[in-house]
């Protein structure tokens, strides 16, 4: 029995040395565990761990703007922990135009008042607003786009609030004489 392996030596002899209604007593049992087997769980709840935390730093990041709406006091938090920043919640459905006009300034050029009002219970960044200038075919002759800042002092429109514009130019007289009409959109660039 020389040439067996160490495992199976123990239970060779043991078995030669008892019969079957007495099996020989063990006087040494050690149980033998390996240090990687208990390693194996710490590492899984280790790695577990690591992934719910990533988890909630890539919702956090991804709904930072969403979540200073709801909460203001979390924009230093949140901008320093993505190192990015942190804006107004853009949504495009929430603001509606509630008036507009487009009429001669007695003064020279044009005028455009709009009254935007924010429907959501937070507040929203300011939208752009695409403003063209139509013909009697309703066939666009000027075309601008006017920026947030253009509209608004303010880079946000309060929650269930509205905010007046009113936007100031001068067109060229060959296009001037032939406007009728105007289409306003807003939107977020």
């Amino acid at each position: 029995m020389a040439d067996a392996p160490p495992l199976f030596r123990t239970a060779t002899v043991t078995t030669m040395a008892g019969d079957a209604a007495h099996p020989p007593a063990r006087s040494d049992e050690r149980t033998v565990t390996s240090p990687s087997v208990t390693l194996i769980p710490v590492l899984w709840l280790i790695g577990a761990v690591s992934l719910v935390i990533a988890l909630i730093w890539q919702f956090l990041v991804a709904q930072r703007n969403w979540l200073v709406a709801q909460e203001p006091t979390l924009r230093p938090v949140l901008s320093a922990m993505c190192a990015c920043e942190v804006t107004w919640p853009r949504e495009p459905e929430a603001v509606l135009i509630e008036s507009s006009s487009f009429a001669e300034n007695p003064e020279g050029g044009y005028i455009v008042q709009l009254r935007l009002k924010n429907t959501q219970h937070h507040p929203v960044a300011m939208p752009a607003l695409e403003l063209s200038l139509t013909d009697l075919q309703d066939q666009v002759l000027v075309r601008r786009v006017f920026t947030a800042d253009e509209l608004s002092a303010k880079d946000h429109v309060q929650a269930l609030r509205d905010v007046r514009a009113t936007l100031n130019f001068d067109l060229d007289d060959k296009v001037s004489q032939r406007i009728t009409g105007f289409r306003a959109f807003i939107f977020y660039p």
